[in-house]
């Protein structure tokens, strides 16, 4: 039972539109706190405030939302500063669920542009901005986020209908579903029979092959794949391939045409992808690109796959000047993820995991960042048991890839939280030296002191990441690195546009942005914070 639904967010998020829609869907009563006042009193909000003062109008809506949380099935549209209050805060918790509408301040100041008389604490300048910045921290404790820029509500409403659904209706059998809304839709699918019922969720048209093709280090996830296809009663190969670099070249590309060319797979058949990143990226781009396009599917078995390179169609091969230089962006049909493609993983791989996985938190989510504080040692120990954590980075993979598919708008670099210096530090270290989510947690210690130094990051916010991220075992051979070198390899990001590089910067734990003012002597700065000189 979730009981009541709270409505959380800035001015202008678009609580009393969103609050009828969604009772409408959820089959409850839509009630707004502002509107029960100035009916209970007889004057608007603006007047309340001019006459009585604010505290007067703070105690009314205390003994109003007191007065709610008494009852059931409600959606109720909270003022956009009730949550700063203790005793509010208390009552929504015990009563229900609550639900930021994530709004831009772009799109607050559009819509309260003609609102400003009826809302007395919007008339000076700037106001806006800075209630919107002071009260976001307080909005991310929400246990549900939703983006509430869409312009549509009812979109709004029901997007909050099926994250409320997900919370009401526990998956059969621990199994939880995130569907990627891209332009061809499909499933995520993570739990213990992911795999085993692969046959049962994506499967080739009449007359088709199915192509596995898999890491050598992973056979036996293979295995479980192949006797899925086996038993539905599809002809189905296997081929091993060992997954380094080289497999990401043109020659290795080759080898891959040749194997689906043995196996005999049309545009009627499906290519599996069994392994971490370097399968996703070279499979998938072989499965892309052969006969035109042949549909994939992925099998990641890596954390660092799992929850991010398996989910968004991203594929690519190397080029002797670089890495990931010649690609698609290509969805998958489909991807499983399951509990005993995650065991076995050495210490340095699911650490590299954890170290994608904080991005999200930090980036995108701060209450998903305190979960994963609190549960770190059974994270790292064994990732087959945080299949709820795992869930919830695929969700936010799968809300950026839905909004900017193409990667083109800006949206999905949010991604990108630390990787600017993460891709650095793998640079001038020589890759390999460092695995990826280990040079993306000294990148995120870095992303966070240029945040405090640009950005509106809180010193002590920044202070309490930076502790934990500092504490995570991560080689120490990266302290050795030239910080010139590594603000040099900075200019080779690609974010770098014609005015510099972007880097995403955080204002608070959990809220994220493109910033284009960062300088090389800002991030040197951030490098001699974090120990590099």
């Amino acid at each position: 039972m979730l009981g009541n639904v709270y409505l959380c967010g800035p001015p202008g998020a678009g609580k009393s539109s969103v609050a009828p829609l969604l009772a409408a869907l959820w089959h409850g009563e839509a009630v707004d706190v502002d509107a029960l006042i100035e009916a209970a009193d007889g004057r608007p909000i603006a007047r309340i405030v001019e006459e009585d003062g604010e505290p007067a109008f703070r105690a009314r809506e205390r003994a109003t939302i007191a007065a709610l949380a008494q009852r059931e099935n409600l959606v109720v549209a909270l003022g956009a500063g009730a949550l700063e209050f203790a005793e509010n805060r208390r009552a929504v918790e015990a009563s229900g669920v609550t639900v930021f509408l994530d709004a831009s301040l772009e799109t607050c100041e559009r819509r309260t542009a003609r609102q400003n008389g009826t809302r007395p604490l919007l008339r000076e300048p700037g106001a806006l901005a800075r209630l919107h910045a002071a009260r976001r921290p307080r909005y991310l404790g929400a246990a549900i986020r939703v983006s509430a820029d869409d312009e549509w509500p009812q979109g709004v409403a029901l997007a909050i209908e099926a994250r409320l659904n997900d919370a009401r209706a526990p998956a059969r059998g621990g199994e939880r579903t995130v569907r990627v809304k891209t332009a061809k839709p499909y499933d995520v699918v993570i739990g213990e029979n992911a795999v085993r019922d692969i046959a049962e969720r994506v499967r080739p048209r009449a007359g088709g092959r199915v192509a596995v093709i898999a890491d050598e280090r992973v056979g036996a996830v293979a295995e479980i794949v192949e006797a899925a296809y086996a038993a539905a009663g599809f002809a189905v190969s296997v081929t091993r391939v060992r997954a380094d670099e080289a497999l990401k070249s043109m020659d290795g590309l080759a080898m891959l045409y040749g194997a689906l060319v043995e196996a005999r797979v049309d545009r009627r058949g499906i290519v599996v992808g069994v392994g971490g990143g370097t399968i996703g990226d070279a499979v998938g781009f072989a499965a892309a690109t052969f006969q035109r396009g042949v549909p994939y599917a992925g099998v990641p078995t890596t954390l660092l796959a799992a929850v991010d390179a398996a989910i968004g169609g991203k594929t690519a091969i190397n080029l002797p000047s670089g890495k990931n230089m010649v690609g698609t962006v290509t969805q998958p049909a489909h991807v499983a993820i399951a509990p005993e493609a995650l065991h076995g993983l050495d210490e340095r791989d699911k650490l590299s995991g954890y170290g994608e996985m904080l991005k999200y938190g930090l980036a995108l989510d701060a209450q998903l960042y305190r979960t994963m504080r609190e549960n770190e040692r059974a994270i790292v120990s064994d990732p087959a048991h945080a299949l709820d954590v795992i869930a919830r980075c695929v969700e936010l993979k799968a809300e950026s890839v839905a909004r900017d598919e193409e990667d083109r708008t800006g949206l999905r670099a949010l991604l990108n939280f630390g990787h600017t210096v993460g891709h650095a530090l793998e640079r001038v270290a020589g890759y390999g030296a460092l695995r990826h989510g280990e040079a993306v947690i000294v990148g995120m210690r870095a992303a966070l002191a240029i945040s405090a130094r640009c950005a509106a990051l809180d010193e002590r916010e920044r202070e309490d990441a930076d502790v934990h991220l500092a504490g995570l075992p991560v080689p120490e051979s990266w302290r050795d690195l030239d910080a010139e070198a590594i603000v040099a390899a900075t200019h080779s990001d690609k974010k770098r546009h014609a005015g510099g590089t972007q880097y995403v910067v955080l204002d608070a734990i959990g809220s994220s942005r493109l910033h284009d003012g960062v300088t090389d002597d800002d991030v040197r700065a951030a490098l001699r914070e974090i120990g590099l000189r």
